[in-house]
């Protein structure tokens, strides 16, 4: 079976990855001189809003999507869109040189931020507990020390180039407090989870039956193909790590069913059908 950006895909083997300070660096030794200049500064920001760190086959699309919402909600102008620009190349680039093997670079285009007002105006009355596994609750105290650190550096850089000149036509400046508002505001969100979140107890759960925490795999009926993965909740999902998500085409259709039974998956290339062949 051919797969699609909606069908099962098989389970990558796992490969030496670069961090995003090092694919940074590698990308900006390649850049033409002409475009270096105005694309650097961008490029820099949206590193360290995700963390310099970081492996850059971690970064999941719902992170590129949410770094799309709020750059957008916040510059919404023709001179955002093509600062945002260099940051799409950038992610294209990866893609192209294979270190990644999902195009994020199609989750970055600037829209209105509906999404982004709907979240932080639902937060404070946010009632509904998230279940995560334990490893994404870890990784999400990773993350969010990894942000408080970035978060120290863009003061310093705020304070160095707040003491450059004219306040008023500071790019510098004006950047650094952008990146300071968007590590503040991811900051905020995953405080808001975790101080939801609970840690899902496989020990009280049916292991024949599909829930948020299942290990499973999937067997195409018709290639007999088998698919491992893990249902989570959206904010930990991550196709790289087969963690996908309960809204996904595949986890709305397998959330709450047996271990034996078939599912149909809508694709872009019509309905497939999958046997739950193993739960755990």
């Amino acid at each position: 079976m051919a797969t699609t950006s909606e069908a099962p895909e098989q389970v990558q083997k796992e490969e030496t990855s670069l961090s995003l300070n090092k694919a940074f660096q590698t990308y900006v030794r390649q850049m033409p001189k002409e475009t270096k200049k105005a694309a650097q500064p961008e490029i820099a920001k949206f590193v360290r809003w995700l963390g310099g760190d970081r492996l850059i086959n971690s970064i999941v699309p719902s992170e590129i999507g949410e770094y799309n919402d709020i750059f957008g909600a916040k510059t919404a102008t023709r001179d955002a869109t093509e600062r945002l620009s260099a940051v799409k190349l950038f992610l294209t680039f990866l893609k192209k040189k294979e270190h990644i093997n999902i195009n994020l670079a199609q989750h970055l285009r600037l829209r209105k931020s509906r999404v982004s007002a709907g979240k932080l105006s639902a937060a404070p009355n946010q009632t509904r507990s998230i279940r995560l596994t334990q490893s994404g609750y870890n990784e999400m105290k990773k993350q969010l020390t990894q942000l408080q650190n970035e978060r120290v550096k863009i003061v310093e850089d705020i304070q160095r180039a707040a003491a450059d000149g004219d306040v008023r036509e500071n790019a510098p400046l004006e950047a650094a407090r952008e990146a300071q508002g968007m590590a503040v505001g991811k900051i905020q969100e995953i405080e808001a989870t975790l101080k939801v979140a609970v840690i899902i107890d496989a020990k009280n759960e049916d292991r024949d039956r599909v829930h948020i925490g299942s290990k499973f795999e999937l067997t195409d009926i018709t290639s007999t193909k088998v698919f491992k993965y893990q249902l989570v909740e959206p904010n930990e999902a991550n196709p790289l790590a087969s963690k996908i998500s309960i809204l996904s085409p595949v986890g709305s259709a397998i959330l709450g069913k047996m271990l034996g039974d078939e599912i149909t998956v809508k694709t872009p290339r019509g309905e497939q059908v999958y046997k739950i062949s193993k739960t755990a």
